[in-house]
């Protein structure tokens, strides 16, 4: 379950459009604003609470977020933007395409940009829209050490706008209701999610000790859940515990999934989105790195999420994870 890669949909057919989702004249005639995010995943999840910041401050404005095409269809459902249009981030050499995109957000004439991405690609897109009478950069160098949702946060300061929630993501608007799937798969209420995968190019993510740490809690009464993702069925069914997947058989997609760990006693999990969506929801959990990123970078730690970084995960002991799991459950 990559960051980069979104999981499929639960349905053959689109959820129903975001009430605002669709721009009326009205909206159009208030100088609309522009945020460029492009993702992957857990980079969308440190922006939420940005969204939510420049929601409450533009309250009047018709909010647009630039948004790589693969999540489209997940933020049409941000309650803080009013639309979402699809950036196929075409190479830079396709000029072609990366005008006929540029063409269309000329024409909105957006009076602001927030550029949250603040990549080579959106330095060009500045260019290319010099009329813009404002564009707020992200700056935030890959090796900082400091969490996305920190920049932001410093990046709306400093344009004079409150900051109530940049560091505090919150993606609730995501999670659909679990409770109905969890009962029929006769999962009790006190349940611990593990996340044992990531994408197949990242296999360095994975830790190798889900399956035991599956068997120990197992033996001392708790309830253990997983939630595949495309490439990790086979993985999933190896460990000792419950498997979630829809009726058919097919994988959860981000929503119903955000709804599980909503639920989640605990959740353990690998550097890959589903981690970093449960910390983000608040839901108490540990997360697994080894020497691919830092930590802080990745601004996992929040609330109730905490995490353990070694240099080989390989040698990550069991007992020292599930010792912590032991320590944080809220009813251990």
């Amino acid at each position: 379950m990559s960051r980069d890669v979104p999981r499929p949909a639960i349905a053959e057919t689109e959820p129903p459009a975001h009430p605002a989702a669709v721009p009326d004249d009205a909206a159009r005639t208030r100088s609309p604003v522009l945020v460029i995010r492009h993702g992957a995943f857990g980079d969308l999840l440190q922006a939420d609470g940005a969204l939510r910041d420049l929601r409450e401050h533009h309250r009047d404005r018709h909010i647009a977020l630039l948004a790589s095409s693969p999540y489209t269809r997940l933020m049409s459902r941000c309650p803080h933007v009013d639309e979402v249009i699809a950036d196929p981030r075409a190479p830079l050499l396709q000029l072609g395409r990366n005008l006929s995109l540029l063409r269309t957000l000329r024409e909105r004439g957006f009076e602001r940009v927030y550029d949250l991405q603040g990549s080579d690609r959106t330095a060009l897109y500045r260019r290319l829209m010099p009329e813009t009478p404002q564009w707020l950069r992200k700056h935030n160098p890959s090796g900082s050490g400091t969490p996305d949702r920190l920049a932001y946060a410093w990046m709306l300061a400093q344009a004079g706008i409150r900051v109530r929630h940049a560091d505090a993501p919150d993606p609730a608007w995501m999670a659909e209701d679990a409770g109905a799937l969890l009962a029929g798969a006769g999962v009790p209420s006190d349940y611990i999610v593990l996340i044992p995968g990531s994408a197949a190019r990242h296999a360095h993510k994975r830790w190798p000790g889900h399956a035991a740490l599956a068997r120990r809690l197992g033996e001392l009464g708790h309830a253990v859940v997983v939630v595949p993702g495309p490439d990790e069925l086979e993985l999933a069914r190896s460990l000792p515990c419950h498997v979630l997947t829809r009726p058919d058989g097919g994988f959860l997609d981000w929503f119903a999934l955000a709804g599980v760990l909503q639920r989640a006693a605990f959740v353990v999990g690998n550097d890959t989105g589903p981690t970093h969506l449960a910390a983000a929801l608040g839901v108490p959990g540990l997360a697994l790195f080894g020497s691919h990123t830092s930590v802080e970078r990745t601004g996992i730690r929040m609330r109730a999420f905490e995490a353990i970084q070694v240099s080989d995960l390989a040698q990550l002991p069991v007992e020292t994870v599930l010792a912590d799991v032991l320590r944080r459950l809220p009813h251990a």
